[in-house]
């Protein structure tokens, strides 16, 4: 879940927050906040019970499982990592150029 959530949620949350902050509608603010909250439980519910849901059904899942769960430990020391190293802010600096301009102010 951190490999889907931390490059997701951490500019958008950061945009956000930063209209929240400049807003003089408080309303319209918390309306956004609800929104992204809502947005940001419903696929962490449906990962969490569905992951379990699918690994106590599905045989074969269950028998590599451990495997599994390994391999997406490096891939998350590999995530953390490059972190550590700044290429994730490299990463977001090159994504902005593909944003949209002039619809949120910025």
């Amino acid at each position: 879940l951190g490999l889907v959530w931390t490059p997701c949620a951490g500019p958008v949350l950061g945009s956000i927050l930063t209209l929240v902050a400049t807003s003089k509608n408080l309303t319209w603010a918390g309306t956004l906040l609800l929104a992204y909250a809502i947005g940001a439980a419903i696929p962490m519910l449906g990962i969490a019970y569905g992951g379990q849901a699918a690994t106590t059904r599905v045989r074969s899942l269950s028998r590599i499982s451990p495997r599994l769960q390994q391999g997406f430990g490096v891939v998350v020391i590999g995530f953390a990592v490059a972190a550590y190293f700044q290429y994730d802010t490299l990463i977001v600096a090159w994504l902005t150029g593909f944003y949209p301009t002039g619809q949120i102010g910025l």
